[in-house]
């Protein structure tokens, strides 16, 4: 028994641990790709050195024309088709990349692993539409049919397949076309961590970045968190896409800001003491942060959703079955429902 893995961002190597242990795979290869922005990439080599795979198929960046950057990947298919994989396991139904694999191999077990927290998400407006891709039309005819032409050329499927397996951590019931297998996040031991009370960490979500609200704003809105804990240290911590502008502006506010090279809980992994308490607003590090350090306490810093307005409008990558608001709307609903998790309603002025 051989696994394949499909993975392109750091958190997904905590998917593979999850279910190497829950699957028992003892062979197993990864395919991982540079198709993501800023330091994700190597954040994610960095991050995998806690995996040992037979192979690494490493996918370079490519940003040429369609033909090249579908040439990158497809050329490996044939000797992925030989291996003969008894499961394939891919972490996001939004990567061309990893559809195309998938489709084309046909594995019988094909297991999807959690795409963050947009798994809900992906499990309201599609899943239980039974469908599991919905990549937009390209607009540009002439471009299109020289992709379906280069896909054609090397033998790759994109229909979608009858039926799926979800490896997830959240409590979602199974479909008669989706089985679904809890993942108990066994890789993240429960650490007993020596705690500061006196200092907070607030995670950023990147919102700024994907057009989900304004610079000003969102460093108002980090403003108004940092007053929830008036008195203690507050640190903000950037998501990697997170630019040094915004940065700039947190620290013109008198906040601190801690950028590091590694995931957070990698980063609270190796302090020896780590803040008694980690707040967010809409990321699966507070899911994985509550599992990991339960002397901390974990907020979910929940804003009124007029916050979000702009992601009404916001370009949606890759998925068209609802807007980034919507989508933001089920996440919040299910953060809500962890008990793990506390929600602390903000009050903007």
């Amino acid at each position: 028994m051989k696994a394949l893995f499909l993975i392109d961002t750091p958190s997904q190597v905590y998917n593979v641990s999850d279910a190497i242990s829950s699957y028992g795979i003892e062979r197993y290869d990864v395919m991982i790709n540079d198709c993501n922005r800023a330091d994700t990439y190597e954040q994610l080599k960095n991050t995998m050195v806690s995996l040992s795979p037979q192979e690494v198929i490493e996918i370079p960046r490519e940003t040429g024309d369609i033909e090249k950057r579908i040439e990158v990947y497809a050329k490996h298919l044939n000797t992925l088709r030989k291996a003969n994989y008894s499961h394939i396991f891919f972490s996001a139904i939004r990567q061309q990349w990893q559809r195309d694999i998938v489709c084309s191999l046909e594995c019988q077990n094909t297991i999807l692993m959690d795409d963050g927290n947009a798994t809900v998400i992906f499990y309201e407006y599609l899943f239980k539409d039974r469908r599991f891709f919905d990549f937009p039309i390209d607009e540009n005819e002439e471009r299109r049919t020289r992709a379906e032409q280069c896909r054609q050329e090397y033998g790759i499927s994109t229909h979608q397949p009858t039926s799926l397996s979800l490896f997830t951590i959240f409590d979602l019931a199974p479909l008669p076309w989706l089985s679904v297998r809890h993942n108990s996040l066994n890789h993240l031991s429960e650490v007993d961590k020596d705690v500061d009370e006196s200092s907070v960490y607030i995670l950023g979500v990147g919102a700024e970045t994907v057009g989900y609200i304004d610079l000003e704003d969102y460093v108002q809105l980090i403003v108004t968190t940092a007053r929830l804990f008036e008195g203690k240290s507050i640190t903000y911590v950037p998501h990697r896409i997170e630019s040094a502008a915004l940065q700039a502006a947190i620290l013109e506010q008198g906040i601190k800001v801690s950028r590091f090279d590694k995931p957070i809980e990698n980063q609270l992994a190796s302090m020896e003491c780590i803040p008694g308490s980690i707040v967010s607003y809409h990321t699966t590090a507070l899911f994985t942060c509550a599992k990991m350090f339960p002397n901390a306490n974990i907020y979910c810093a929940r804003p009124p959703m007029s916050v979000w307005n702009k992601a009404k409008h916001s370009h949606v990558w890759n998925f068209t079955a609802c807007n980034n608001y919507e989508g933001l709307s089920v996440v919040y609903k299910y953060l809500e429902k962890e008990p793990s998790i506390t929600t602390i309603d903000l009050t903007l002025n």
